[in-house]
């Protein structure tokens, strides 16, 4: 049982309660009153479903983050701290030094993972690329032509 449909199921049944004390019944009360028996059903037919992994009423069947406060991953992405921002005096070369020079857990620690990447990625030099070096090119020569 889903119980994330008992608050609807108990507001249908609420409602259709106030159909009885009602003592006109006209084809405008009879519509709204098969309006309602159909929105019960549909609530007792989802509470008879397999319940929700994630208590998320924005993203019903979305990804489950255990550490999220409602379960949902998509919600706990936008609730997590976010990126330290780059430093306004961001040089790509020290931080590329840094890498070097203390490693890539360092470099991160002192400018922050965005700086460290884009460090890298205007270095060329990410480690997830192989830089295969190139032989040196040889002078083009004209009378090589025959």
């Amino acid at each position: 049982m889903n119980p994330d449909f008992l608050p609807a199921i108990g507001a249908s049944l609420r409602n259709l309660c106030e159909f009885a004390a009602r003592h006109d019944v006209d084809d405008q009360t009879l519509t709204d009153l098969a309006a309602e028996i159909d929105r019960a059903r549909a609530a007792v037919a989802g509470a008879r479903g397999a319940v929700r992994a994630n208590r998320c009423m924005q993203h019903l069947g979305g990804p489950v983050d255990p550490t999220a406060d409602n379960g949902c991953l998509l919600c706990g992405t936008s609730q997590r701290r976010p990126a330290r921002p780059i430093p306004e005096d961001f040089v790509p070369g020290d931080v590329l030094w840094h890498i070097e020079e203390h490693g890539q857990d360092a470099a991160t620690e002192r400018f922050g993972a965005q700086a460290v990447t884009r460090a890298l990625v205007l270095g060329g030099r990410h480690p997830s690329t192989k830089q295969l070096a190139a032989p040196p090119a040889e002078p083009y020569d004209e009378g090589d032509l025959t």
